[in-house]
Formats: C-alpha cells, sequence, structure tokens
C-alpha cells in the first residue's frame, strides 16, 4: 500500500531511513527536525518536504533519547508511532499506538548502510503491532521482535561491539600509519578477527592472554600516555579473565 511517513529528526538515523525509504515506489516522506533551518536544510538535501500540517499514516522518530518524550507529547495521539532507539522504555505510553523499530546496525551519515545489511529489533503495543509489522514486510525488512530486556542488551552488546571496537582499531591504524604502514596491510587481519568473533569458541591471543611480561614491557615503552593507559587497562582485563589459566 502506498505509505505517507512523517519523520522526526534531521540526523544520521533520519538520512539512513531517506535514503533507503527514497527507493521505494508509493512511499512519501515528510520531514520536520528540530528547527526550520534544519528542516530545510534536510529537506533540500534529501529531496524530500517539509511536514507541516501534512497528514501521515505514522511517524517515524529518529532523535536522540532526551527529546524522545517531548515530541511524542507534541504529536497528535491517534496516529502511529515508531521509535527508532535501543534503550528508549515504551512502557509509560502503554495507552498510545507506539513502538520500537530499532535498527541493529552503526550508522554515520558518511557510510549509510542498505537495509538489507541491516537487523531491525521490534517492540510494538498491541495498538501498533500490526501496522508496524504491515509496513516493515511489505518492505521485506529483516525484523526481530524482542522484549525491552533484550533490546536493551543487545545495544549495550552493540556498544562494545561496534563503538569501543571501532576506536581501537581505528586507533590500531593510526599507530601503524605514524610508522608509514599501509592500513591496507591489516585488512586481512581485521577480517579474520570479525570471523573469529562468530565461532563458538574463545579464540584470544595476545601478550596479555599469554602473560608475556617481556612484550607487554615493550609495548608500553613505545606508547604515549593517553595509549598507555587503554593497553594497561585493557592488558588488566585480560589478564584478569584468564587468571586461572596463566
Amino acid at each position: 500500500m502506498p505509505w505517507k511517513i512523517g519523520l522526526i529528526g534531521t540526523g544520521n538515523v533520519a538520512s539512513f531511513w531517506t535514503k533507503n525509504l527514497n527507493g521505494f515506489d508509493g512511499i512519501k516522506l515528510y520531514i520536520q527536525g528540530s528547527s526550520a533551518e534544519k528542516t530545510l536544510k534536510f529537506s533540500t538535501f534529501h529531496g524530500v518536504t517539509p511536514l507541516n500540517s501534512k497528514e501521515v499514516d505514522f511517524y517515524l522518530i529518529c532523535v536522540q533519547d532526551a527529546n524522545i518524550d517531548s515530541v511524542i507529547s507534541s504529536l497528535p495521539e491517534q496516529v502511529p508511532i515508531f521509535i527508532c532507539a535501543g534503550l528508549f522504555s515504551i512502557k509509560e505510553f502503554a495507552e498510545r499506538r507506539i513502538g520500537i523499530i530499532y535498527p541493529l546496525q552503526t550508522i554515520q551519515s558518511d557510510a549509510l548502510p542498505s537495509f538489507n545489511s541491516v537487523p531491525f529489533l521490534c517492540e510494538f503495543s498491541p495498538n501498533s503491532r500490526e501496522i508496524g509489522l504491515k509496513f516493515l514486510n511489505e518492505l521485506e525488512l529483516e525484523i526481530s521482535e524482542v522484549s525491552e530486556q533484550n533490546r536493551f542488551s543487545a545495544h549495550l552488546a552493540a556498544v562494545f561491539i561496534n563503538n569501543f571496537g571501532y576506536y581501537l582499531m581505528k586507533n590500531g591504524l593510526r599507530l601503524a600509519m605514524e610508522y608509514h604502514i599501509s592500513p591496507e596491510l591489516f585488512k586481512p587481519l581485521i577480517n579474520n578477527t570479525i570471523s573469529n568473533l562468530l565461532i563458538n569458541k574463545d579464540l584470544q591471543t595476545g601478550p596479555a592472554r599469554r602473560n608475556d611480561h617481556i612484550t607487554l614491557r615493550k609495548h608500553e615503552s613505545m606508547l604515549t600516555e593517553q595509549f598507555l593507559d587503554i593497553y594497561k587497562a585493557l592488558t588488566a582485563f585480560i589478564q584478569n579473565s584468564y587468571r586461572n589459566e596463566l
């Protein structure tokens, strides 16, 4: 069926939905940002129409968690609302037609993922579930209905895997580049590390895992204070995890 969607937000997640939904016939997006200036800039860049007072089938909220409550209170009660957030609770809004559609993927405007690379964790109030599932199934998205606790846990796990993992790997590449070592040389290592994560065995390696004090001290002597603190902290965590095996 044709869909008219009111998209609230102008950040990375709003860009992700806009990029992907613009490729579907029968979907009309209407955008609303936190200011007229942001709305105009986003709508002009993505070729979508400002929301203003247009009637829509549902709202898709893509704003920071701290602003979700105020956005919900500003929207008409009879129109379904779907929130793109990992840690927001909809329990106190049980009387409203409300749900969660959380894309479990890293989303950055400079490298927006496609729908086919994103699993969506969903939670619906009883009176929003039918329209939410109808929309998602028509788009043929990979969806899982989960409890609030499972969604919260998935969000926390994603921070460790993606946010912390990206920070460490990115800075590892920067250390290599300081010595004019090409980042491309580490591509097989990065790919193999990701593959090993999904093997149901503990494949932790490295000087901390084997309690190699000589290598640990050599590494520490090479690091600036910023990275030395991180190196020591992670080494301690790994050694503590395997203290009974050392």
